[in-house]
């Protein structure tokens, strides 16, 4: 069996998402990196760069890396088109998971760690500042990829709309106006209204789950059990 190892409020999400929607078998254990579990021998065993996700096979191969892991789960599950449905379409979808972790990932990772960048804690304001207003335009430009379309990719619902979604309630954490993001705020009650998606954040008791939306109560949106 597949096991994935994920922490809440993490880009893992995404991973945790997109095996529930392709209908995998997979064991999902939880790793709590905001109490420093990611960094015990046990979990360092399975991944030495001490982050989340990995996905453990049956055979004791370990993929790490988000863009990777949905890359496999894609290609794995082809009947599900969680890549798209030509060639094309696929390379366009792992174009978009690498701009997600290479490029949207870090300006969050700026604001919350400048002192990875720069050691002068006199530096940090600015290059918190400048993270959080270059965070805020990646987010319009998701948004603005939205307008006229249901998922990320156009019509079909692929691995990089939960992937972007990582990304929305980390907006709330940096203050951002993210109400103002309304495409975005749209895909999100969207993705929360598909079954395998709602089991995976309800295991995770995600923020996204409480970002709902006015016109759809928490007991009205379908359970998928644990």
């Amino acid at each position: 069996m597949l096991t994935l190892y994920y922490s809440p409020r993490a880009c893992s999400m995404a991973s945790h998402v997109a095996l529930e929607e392709a209908g995998a078998i997979f064991e999902a254990k939880k790793v709590d990196i905001f109490t420093g579990e990611q960094r015990k021998s046990d979990y360092l065993a399975i991944n030495p760069r001490a982050k989340v996700p990995a996905l453990r096979f049956d055979d004791g191969r370990v993929l790490t890396e988000s863009t990777a892991i949905l890359g496999w789960i894609g290609t794995a599950y082809p009947d599900r088109n969680m890549l798209g449905v030509d060639p094309v379409d696929q390379a366009q979808t792992i174009a978009m998971c690498a701009w997600l972790s290479g490029t949207v990932h870090p300006a969050f990772g700026q604001f919350v760690h400048p002192e990875r960048l720069v050691a002068d804690p006199s530096a940090h304001s600015a290059l918190k500042a400048e993270a959080k207003a270059t965070f805020w335009r990646y987010l319009q430009e998701l948004d603005a990829r939205l307008s006229g379309r249901p998922w990320i990719m156009g019509n079909q619902f692929t691995v990089a709309d939960p992937y972007a979604l990582v990304f929305y309630p980390w907006g709330r954490e940096l203050g951002l106006p993210i109400k103002q993001l309304a495409n975005l705020n749209v895909m999100k009650d969207r993705l929360i209204e598909r079954p395998s998606a709602r089991r995976a954040l309800e295991r995770e008791q995600s923020v996204l789950l409480s970002m709902l939306p006015d016109h759809l109560p928490a007991e009205n949106i379908p359970h998928a059990g644990p």
